[in-house]
């Protein structure tokens, strides 16, 4: 019974470390697909503001 329960202990500990690792894989995947989505808001801010701006260019220059 006693070894039973060792296995029922180890068993969990690989389950646990497993989870762990599995985790902190999407974690860090989490972390880069957010670094690439602040930098892809900022380009279509940037470029929004760009657009606005010759929008406003040539519409003084059509009057």
């Amino acid at each position: 019974m006693l070894i039973q329960r060792l296995l029922q202990i180890l068993l969990a500990a690989i389950v646990l470390v497993a989870a762990f690792g599995v985790l902190a894989f999407v974690l860090k995947l989490a972390g880069w697909l957010l670094g690439l989505v602040v930098k892809v808001v900022i380009v279509l801010i940037v470029v929004a503001a760009v657009l606005r701006f010759f929008e406003l260019v040539w519409e003084k220059t059509r009057r």
